[in-house]
C-alpha cells in the first residue's frame, strides 16, 4: 500500500518542522489578531467616534476645517472597508453607537479618504489617511520563502547529527562482522540516543566476539583433551581377555577423567548466567566452603585469627556458580598443593576480600601471569587451564575479581574481591 509519509530522515524531518512551523504561524496568527489587532481597532473606533462627536459639538461641520470635509447624512461616501483592520473597525463603530457608520474610498486623485458618520441622523465626516497595508501578496511569499528555508536548513541540521554517526557506526559494523574486536573501534559521537545505540551494538559484538571464542575452545578443548582417553581405551579394548580385565581401574580412570573434562567445558560455557543471585553472610558460606574441602578434597583448613572478625559482612553473589570456584581452588590446592589451605578475610572500603592460600611450591612468573590474564596454556601434567577461565568467568559476572601470586613465604594466594553493594550482571 502506497504512502505519503517519506522514507528518509531528511523527508521525515523536513516534513514534521513544515507542518510545526505552519501550525506555530496559524496560532501566531490567531492570537494576534485576538490580542493586538482587535484591541486595536475596537480604541480606534473609540477615537474616530469621539472625534466626530467633538468637532459636531464645536459646530465644525458648518465650514471646512483643515484638510477635513463634511457630506450631508444622506450621501454615502466610499465602501464598505474590506482590509481586516478596517472591517473590525467598522463593526466596533456601528457596536458602540447604533446608526454609526465608517467607509473607505479614493476621491478623483489618489488620496484615500475615511468617511464616519457617528449617528443615523448625523453627517458624514472625511479625513484623508495614509494607505494602511500590513503586507500583499510579495511579502507573504517572501515570508513563506523565508520559513521554507529555515525549515530546510534545519531539517539539514538536524539530520546531519544524526546521519553523521550513523553512518560512521555502519562502517564500522562491518569490521565487527569479519571478527574484529569492538574495543579498536573509533569513537562515534553524536546525540545521546546514538551513543546508546552505539554502546548497545559494542556490547552485543562483545557477547558475540566471546560466544565465539567460547565455541571454539570448546570444540577445540574437548577434541584436544579426550584424544588421549580415548586413544588409551581403543588400546586396551584390542588386549586380550586376561589383560582387558586387569586395566579396568585404569579404564574407569580414563572414564572419570573425560566426565570431568566435558564438566569443565560445560561450566565454562554456562557459568552460572541463569542461577538468581542471593545475598549470603561470607561467615557461614565460608563454613561450608571448608566442610566440602575437609569431606570431598581432604585438605587440611587453616583459618586466620581475624576470619570471624571480618567475615559478618555479606556478599550477593550465585551460590553454584562461587561454589564451583571455590571446588576448582580445593582441587588445585590437592593436586598441586601440600594439602593444606589457609582462609583469610579482609574489609576493605567498597568490596570484601577473600584469600586462600595453599602451602605447595608455588607456579612461575610467566604462568602467574597468564592465570591473571585468564589465559593459561596447556602445561604436561596441568590439565587445560580451563578451571582458571571458569573462575574468572563467574567472579566477572559478580562484578568481582580474582588475582593469583606467590606468597613471600612460598605457596600461591587467590585474592577473591567481591562488591559490597555493586549489582550482579545479568
Amino acid at each position: 500500500m502506497r504512502t505519503f509519509w517519506p522514507r528518509s530522515t531528511l523527508g521525515r524531518t523536513l516534513l514534521l518542522l513544515g507542518l510545526l512551523l505552519l501550525g506555530t504561524q496559524a496560532a501566531v496568527y490567531v492570537l494576534f489578531h485576538q490580542y493586538v489587532m482587535n484591541p486595536a481597532a475596537e480604541r480606534f473606533a473609540e477615537f474616530l467616534l469621539q472625534t466626530d462627536h467633538a468637532l459636531i459639538s464645536s459646530g465644525a461641520q458648518y465650514a471646512p476645517t483643515g484638510n477635513l470635509q463634511w457630506r450631508p447624512a444622506s450621501a454615502k461616501p466610499g465602501k464598505i472597508p474590506d482590509k481586516y483592520f478596517m472591517d473590525k473597525t467598522a463593526h466596533y463603530v456601528q457596536q458602540q453607537v447604533p446608526g454609526a457608520r465608517l467607509r473607505v474610498g479614493l476621491d478623483e486623485g489618489s488620496t484615500t479618504w475615511m468617511w464616519i458618520r457617528g449617528g443615523p441622523h448625523q453627517p458624514w465626516l472625511g479625513m484623508p489617511v495614509s494607505p494602511m497595508s500590513f503586507g500583499g501578496q510579495g511579502f507573504m511569499f517572501m515570508r513563506l520563502g523565508v520559513i521554507a528555508l529555515v525549515t530546510l536548513l534545519g531539517a539539514w541540521l538536524i539530520v546531519r547529527q544524526i546521519n553523521r554517526p550513523l553512518a560512521r557506526l555502519a562502517a564500522e559494523a562491518p569490521r565487527i562482522g569479519l571478527g574484529d574486536t569492538p574495543d579498536n573501534l573509533q569513537p562515534i559521537g553524536g546525540p545521546l540516543e546514538v551513543q546508546h545505540l552505539t554502546q548497545a551494538i559494542t556490547g552485543m559484538a562483545n557477547d558475540l566476539h566471546r560466544l565465539h571464542e567460547e565455541r571454539t575452545l570448546l570444540l577445540t578443548g574437548i577434541s584436544h583433551e579426550l584424544r588421549t582417553p580415548l586413544s588409551r581405551l581403543l588400546l586396551i579394548l584390542h588386549l586380550p581377555d586376561s589383560d582387558f580385565l586387569e586395566q579396568k581401574s585404569a579404564m574407569r580412570v580414563d572414564v572419570n577423567e573425560m566426565d570431568e573434562t566435558i564438566d569443565k567445558f560445560l561450566t565454562l560455557v554456562r557459568s552460572g548466567d541463569q542461577e538468581k543471585a542471593v545475598v549470603v553472610n561470607v561467615r557461614n558460606w565460608l563454613e561450608e566452603m571448608q566442610e566440602i574441602a575437609r569431606e570431598r578434597y581432604g585438605l587440611d583448613i587453616r583459618v586466620a585469627e581475624n576470619h570471624f572478625a571480618v567475615a559478618e559482612n555479606s556478599i550477593r553473589c550465585r551460590p553454584l556458580a562461587l561454589e564451583r570456584v571455590f571446588r576448582i581452588i580445593f582441587d588445585n590446592t590437592r593436586r598441586y598443593g601440600d594439602g593444606s589451605l589457609q582462609i583469610r578475610v579482609l574489609s576493605h572500603p567498597g568490596h570484601t576480600e577473600i584469600q586462600l592460600r595453599d602451602y605447595g611450591p608455588g607456579v612461575s612468573a610467566a604462568h602467574l601471569l597468564a592465570m591473571n590474564q585468564g589465559t593459561l596454556p596447556r602445561q604436561t601434567g596441568h590439565g587445560a587451564g580451563i578451571g582458571i577461565r571458569i573462575c574468572k568467568r563467574i567472579m566477572d559476572l559478580h562484578g568481582g575479581t580474582i588475582y593469583f601470586e606467590n606468597a613471600a613465604e612460598g605457596g600461591l594466594v587467590v585474592r577473591l574481591q567481591f562488591p559490597v553493594t555493586a549489582p550482579l550482571r545479568t
